[in-house]
């Protein structure tokens, strides 16, 4: 224990000393005290908020990490190149006890920064909002959307699978009433094809909805202990016609919530019936995150854990409107504070944190100072194209349900279940948009990024470093 508490002092030390981890420091201080002075919202107190916390603590993640990563790497590589791993080879010490001192002094100056760092954007954060010039209805809006944590709620998603099933057979029975040839639906590879064609014809067009028309999605799993004091939103992003991505404006519609009602029966019990409630006719702003609060009291609203919620097309200037799925609608409800979610964002950071660090170490445990940089770099923008390549195809496309099938979408899934995106660890538009980061949401990230996808690379490296020649790598250095 002596002597991994000696190689962790060693590192922080080293670290300070570095000339290129200084200057990351510098970077660092910048994000934190100048970057807030250089950002614009849209000139709403909620706005500049948002912005703030997104790009600020987002700046001070990408920084650390970077640190990190290069500072990993310089320490376990450049012992080994500069042979002075062997003042350390000739005493009774483990190879693995000295990486995995290097790694805990890396982390441990990096997590110190990080406190740091946080403590001093949250304190600058208050320091604005309480100088700040708002109205009572800004501050307001700015309490009950950002500076809060809500839970998301995701309405009921069709099966899609039993409406195209159904499809099928109803267009299969329509043929043979009109005497029509059926016999390109009796192969099963023929039936299996016009059923998947149907499918991807039912989720692009579900969330179209034509002029005088209307959609209603349902809500279950919602909390049943909710209180008329307890705020509900609404989020959305609607779309003008399929092409989403072109001809946005303003469109007009109403929204339309079901009111649970209580009424006596004749058998003098209870029924439960719903009533539609419609909102005054308003503009819409296309191709933009919109929230509303729910005018319904929740004692009528949400019944049983579940809510009924609709939207009216009034719009006459447009074909159709298009609710993207995976856009919302979703209803957002108040779980926590948001003290208590900014802690948790910092906590995944420092997760990202963990991970990184064990990406570098090991890789700078088998290679060289430069090969490792250069592995880890690829590494993570790698993780960032598989990122990008499944999240972003469907904004490119007609049908939404026909990029799953792409080879971009294919390959980019096969990266994301081998590699560790950086995004993953960058939680702070959540944080921004006052949604809940959920403890399980936290779990399930170490489990999944840190324990079984890096922890098992670097026990790989470790293992490589032990059985290094370390005095062939010196000579060739």
């Amino acid at each position: 224990m002596t002597a991994f508490l000696a190689i962790v002092k060693l590192t922080c030390r080293s670290a300070v000393r570095s000339h290129v981890f200084r200057l990351l420091l510098i970077l660092l201080l910048l994000s934190i005290f100048l970057l807030p002075f250089t950002l614009l919202g849209d000139g709403t107190p909620k706005g500049e908020v948002q912005i703030f916390l997104q790009y600020c603590l987002g700046f001070v993640g990408f920084i650390l990490c970077l640190s990190s990563v290069w500072l990993a790497c310089s320490e376990v590589s450049s012992d080994v190149e500069t042979a002075q791993i062997h003042m350390i080879a000739v005493k009774p010490v483990r190879r693995a006890v000295v990486l995995l001192g290097k790694y805990t002094g890396v982390v441990l100056i990096h997590l110190v920064l990080l406190l740091i760092a946080a403590v001093a954007v949250y304190a600058f954060l208050s320091f604005r909002l309480s100088s700040a010039d708002m109205t009572e209805e800004e501050r307001l809006m700015l309490d009950e959307q950002v500076l809060t944590a809500r839970a998301l709620y995701k309405p009921v998603r069709p099966d899609f699978n039993a409406l195209a099933q159904a499809e099928l057979d109803s267009r299969i029975a329509l043929a043979k009433e009109h005497g029509q040839d059926t016999l390109r639906f009796q192969d099963d590879q023929a039936r299996q094809e016009a059923f998947l064609e149907i499918r991807k014809e039912l989720i692009a067009t579900y969330g179209l909805i034509s002029e005088g028309d209307s959609l209603f999605w349902q809500f279950e799993g919602l909390p049943k202990d909710l209180t008329d004091d307890d705020v509900v939103f609404l989020r959305y992003t609607v779309y003008v016609n399929r092409y989403y991505m072109q001809d946005q404006n303003t469109v007009r519609g109403h929204w339309i919530f079901a009111a649970n009602y209580a009424r006596p029966d004749d058998n003098g019990g209870e029924t439960v019936v719903s009533e539609l409630v419609a909102t005054p006719e308003e503009d819409v702003l296309t191709a933009a995150q919109n929230e509303i609060m729910v005018p319904l009291r929740n004692s009528f609203f949400v019944y049983d854990g579940k809510a009924e919620v609709g939207f009216l097309n009034k719009d006459t200037k447009t074909s159709e409107l298009n609710f993207e799925e995976g856009k919302g609608p979703f209803l957002l409800i108040r779980e926590a504070g948001f003290f208590s979610n900014y802690c948790r964002a910092i906590l995944v950071m420092a997760i990202g944190i963990l991970s990184v660090t064990l990406l570098a170490s090991a890789v700078a445990a088998c290679l060289s100072l430069p090969i490792a940089i250069f592995f880890s770099a690829a590494y993570m923008l790698t993780g960032g194209l598989a990122n990008y390549l499944v999240t972003s195809i469907p904004d490119a496309i007609d049908y939404q349900a026909e990029y799953t099938g792409t080879f971009g979408y294919q390959f980019g899934d096969l990266l994301l279940n081998l590699i560790v995106p950086l995004q993953d660890f960058f939680v702070t538009g959540y944080l921004a948009n006052g949604e809940l980061i959920g403890f399980p949401f936290i779990g399930m990230l170490f489990a999944k990024d840190f324990v079984l996808r890096m922890l098992p690379v670097f026990l790989l490296g470790a293992w490589i470093y032990t059985r290094r020649e370390l005095a062939l790598v010196s000579k060739r250095g």
